[in-house]
């Protein structure tokens, strides 16, 4: 599995692409070969070639990653008031204790953030997924160090407050109440101020 990180694009930001080998028609053994066991003096078929795990990004590459998109997405949305829905807003260190990281964790740190904006691709095409510091969009918050949230919200074309809520709930079947507000809100896309 190969991680593509396209930085030309928000539409193709989080794309991932899995490829097998291809294994030549002329090396692999026929049927009857196989039954047999007759060796005709060929080369074995090669074995398929596994792509070995991607590295775990370190807390600094996470960053890094979220600061680009976010730049990303900023230049490419207009601030214009409209409904989105937000599906994630975590500084970095905060403690959550209704959602849990990959690792059974309630403390989020920037791999888990970036993790957590890429989960978003799986409720919406990536050109409606974005990402955006608290200070960029809308009234500006920060963490109590002074830090950004990192905002993920997906732009759906929604037409009001009620929209946003019904995707939502569509979104997120398994869960209601506190635990659905605290997943998936609507915002405006406003732009910054105090």
């Amino acid at each position: 599995m190969t991680l593509l990180l396209v930085a030309g694009g928000v539409g193709a930001w989080f794309g991932v692409v899995e490829q097998e080998p291809a294994t030549p028609a002329a090396a692999q053994p026929s049927s009857a070969d196989a039954v047999t066991g007759k060796d005709l003096g060929e080369e074995p078929a090669p074995s398929p070639v596994s792509t070995p795990p991607q590295p775990a990004l370190t807390e600094a590459e996470a960053l890094a990653e979220l600061e680009a998109l976010s730049a990303e997405s900023l230049a490419a949305l207009d601030l214009d008031g409209r409904w989105v829905a937000q599906v994630a807003s975590k500084d970095v260190g905060i403690v959550d204790p209704l959602q849990t990281t990959a690792s059974g964790n309630h403390q989020f740190f920037a791999v888990d953030i970036l993790a957590e904006s890429r989960a978003a691709l799986a409720l919406a095409p990536a050109s409606q997924v974005h990402v955006l510091s608290s200070l960029d969009f809308g009234q500006r918050s920060h963490a109590p160090d002074g830090d950004p949230y990192w905002t993920t919200f997906v732009d759906g074309g929604f037409a009001d407050v009620e929209a946003v809520r019904a995707w939502c709930t569509g979104a997120f079947p398994e869960l209601t109440g506190e635990a659905l507000a605290n997943a998936c809100v609507a915002r405006r896309l406003d732009p910054p101020h105090d």
